[in-house]
């Protein structure tokens, strides 16, 4: 516990230790044992002003006030199980599960283009079949 946090805790909370945070308590207790002097002027100021504090009377809410207090208060959503409730969600589902489908669809119908070496090649394959081809084919001679 570091001087700095332990006068936090004065200022906070008050002379009293036990009124500290329960996981900061032992420690503050051992630091306030160890150097009683450091901590002097924080503690008598903080002893004055839970003195004061303490002499001021403790008011209750009236009952109507707290009545329109928790009439007030926001009242949690009750959990439909109702199907059209859903109703409005339904659109947008519908919307994006097109969406996707089109996507995929378009995706993987995709051809790749094709190139002028693949053009050509078939040209030539085309031109040879119906007799057009430039290049002459010669008989093997028999010898």
């Amino acid at each position: 516990m570091t001087d700095a946090r332990l006068i936090d805790l004065i200022e906070a909370w008050g002379a009293d230790t036990n009124a500290f945070p329960e996981t900061e308590r032992e420690a503050a207790s051992r630091r306030l044992a160890e150097s009683p002097e450091t901590f002097a002027a924080a503690l008598d100021n903080a002893r004055s002003v839970d003195g004061l504090l303490s002499g001021l009377p403790e008011i209750l809410p009236s009952a109507a006030l707290t009545a329109r207090l928790v009439e007030s208060a926001p009242k949690p959503a009750r959990a439909s199980r109702n199907w059209l409730a859903m109703l409005p969600r339904w659109p947008a589902v519908g919307a994006f599960a097109s969406l996707a489908i089109g996507l995929v669809i378009g995706l993987n119908g995709i051809q790749p283009a094709a190139t002028d070496s693949s053009e050509d090649a078939v040209d030539t394959l085309v031109y040879a079949a119906l007799g057009y081809d430039s290049v002459s084919f010669d008989q093997e001679t028999i010898e």
